[in-house]
């Protein structure tokens, strides 16, 4: 299903830079769509994606100061109406994106295959966006991955290849994945008498099976586990605002049991009640982080994942 690694040179050097130079502007301007997509989906922002205003005062950018790293750097950072800082979560996006998609150029070359990556790794990174500043998954995001996924498969048949076998894989992965941890998360609801939630978790594993299988599947989501521990140990206590009847506190993922009881006692949000490093550490993110990881270099055949191939 996945080739191995192999990385993509084309026919001269300065047709690779060229390919290259096009992929990186591509990914700048892609990466700043979907961030400005992102903060939309969070924020209740009605604005289009292809509209760049600043988020502190609304004014809207002119053209120049639209035009992304271009656009970030002539402003120096700060909106040029009000002066207020613009961050650099935008300008790390965009920068991101470009090296992400002249990777996948480099690694699969001009093939229709190129262009599923391009669309999903897209998709993965509104995913993980929308994931780090409020711990969901957006469903309109998963029907899209799912979406693409399905016209790349039909585009091959109708080409003329034979792809029963990995319609098969994708819907026996995702079903494989999702099924099980989709039960755990409704006895765990059930157990604790209250919704913990998890089912995006449970839709964006369904998503990795669909594009991996159910071995590479769950390969991607051993990395994505030991992705999520590492950040977990290495990350600082981090705080929440809750928000509860009476007014906000504050959460600590140190002190998370003496907090948890005042929360319940007072009457928490179902979104808001839990001040675990669970919580303050989405999963999302770096499910999407090993999707990308394995359908970028892809793993040899073995006994264990030969059916894929």
């Amino acid at each position: 299903m996945l080739p191995g690694h192999n990385v993509t040179f084309f026919e001269s050097l300065p047709l690779t830079i060229g390919v290259c130079v096009a992929a990186m502007l591509l990914g700048l301007v892609a990466g700043s769509m979907i961030h400005a997509l992102a903060w939309s989906m969070t924020h209740n922002d009605s604005n289009s994606p292809l509209t760049r205003v600043c988020r502190k005062c609304g004014h809207p950018f002119s053209f120049r100061e639209s035009i992304p790293l271009i656009g970030w750097l002539s402003q120096r950072g700060t909106c040029s109406y009000c002066g207020e800082p613009l961050g650099s979560d935008g300008i790390l996006t965009e920068l991101l994106c470009s090296a992400v998609y002249t990777g996948i150029v480099l690694r699969f070359g001009l093939s229709p295959q190129t262009l599923e990556v391009l669309a999903i790794t897209s998709v993965l990174m509104v995913i993980a966006l929308v994931s780090l500043i409020d711990y969901r998954v957006p469903n309109n995001c998963i029907v899209m991955a799912f979406l693409i996924r399905i016209c790349y498969i039909g585009a091959l048949a109708v080409g003329g290849e034979d792809v029963s076998q990995m319609a098969l894989a994708s819907v026996v992965g995702a079903f494989a994945l999702s099924i099980p941890l989709a039960i755990a998360v409704f006895l765990s609801n059930a157990m604790l008498a209250r919704d913990v939630s998890g089912m995006g978790t449970v839709k964006l594993v369904a998503v990795v099976g669909f594009y991996l299988g159910w071995q590479q599947g769950l390969l991607a989501l051993a990395v994505a586990l030991g992705i999520w521990l590492v950040v977990l140990i290495l990350s600082p206590t981090k705080l929440l605002d809750v928000e509860v009847e009476g007014g906000a506190h504050r959460a600590s993922a140190e002190n998370g049991s003496t907090n948890l009881a005042s929360m319940r006692d007072m009457k928490a949000s179902m979104e808001e009640d839990i001040a675990e490093p669970m919580r303050l550490i989405p999963f999302a993110p770096p499910i999407a982080i090993a999707l990308w990881g394995v359908l970028l270099l892809g793993v040899v055949p073995s006994a264990w994942n030969a059916p894929l191939f």
